[in-house]
């Protein structure tokens, strides 16, 4: 097999253990970035595409004259689904959910596919700040494909093993055919 051959199959093996509900945004998808007052408020949304289940929203909160970020500042997220009758979540976005400690982030399951309102309000240094967009969230993937890793590293490994047999007895047949060329000279 050659490199490219192998190239190929580690590709292939990358996509398939890939798991489809990783969360990370702290840089996923950015649904809403604005100047309000003396601050640009920026929010990110993961996974991408969004879809029903776990999800996180990150909020970035920056000082607009010094672009530094602002710490200390208390973060809520709501979320409504735009269905008659849905229920409002609310959840503290916390640097401790967030990867980039930069940023706060709030992690939690988003009930059902469609439409939701999601309002952010940020209590920084005085009065708070309020911002709102909208996002639609697909179904959520089948379960087969949170379970694809555990169901693909074996196939890896059994790829990988048939990769170092190929070449071992690759390896081997050229040893033999310079042993055989050796010979032949000798004669």
């Amino acid at each position: 097999m050659n490199a490219r051959a192998l190239l190929h199959v580690l590709l292939l093996a990358a996509l398939l253990v890939h798991p489809g509900r990783v969360l990370h945004a702290d840089g996923g998808t950015v649904r809403l970035s604005e100047r309000r007052g003396d601050y640009r408020i920026t929010v990110f949304t993961s996974p991408t595409p969004l879809r029903a289940g776990p999800i996180d929203i990150s909020v970035f909160v920056q000082d607009v004259a010094r672009g530094e970020p602002i710490a200390g500042t208390q973060v809520t997220v709501r979320a409504t689904p735009r269905r008659p009758g849905g229920e409002t979540s609310y959840h503290l976005a916390t640097t401790t959910a967030a990867t980039n400690k930069l940023y706060q982030a709030a992690v939690f399951d988003l009930a059902e596919p469609g439409w939701w309102d999601v309002e952010i309000v940020i209590d920084a240094l005085g009065e708070p700040i309020e911002v709102s967009f909208a996002m639609e969230a697909d179904h959520p993937l089948p379960r087969v494909w949170e379970m694809a890793p555990w169901i693909a590293w074996p196939v890896l490994a059994i790829v990988l093993f048939g990769v170092h047999q190929g070449l071992v007895r690759r390896k081997a047949r050229q040893n033999r055919i310079d042993r055989n060329n050796a010979e032949h000279r000798l004669v």
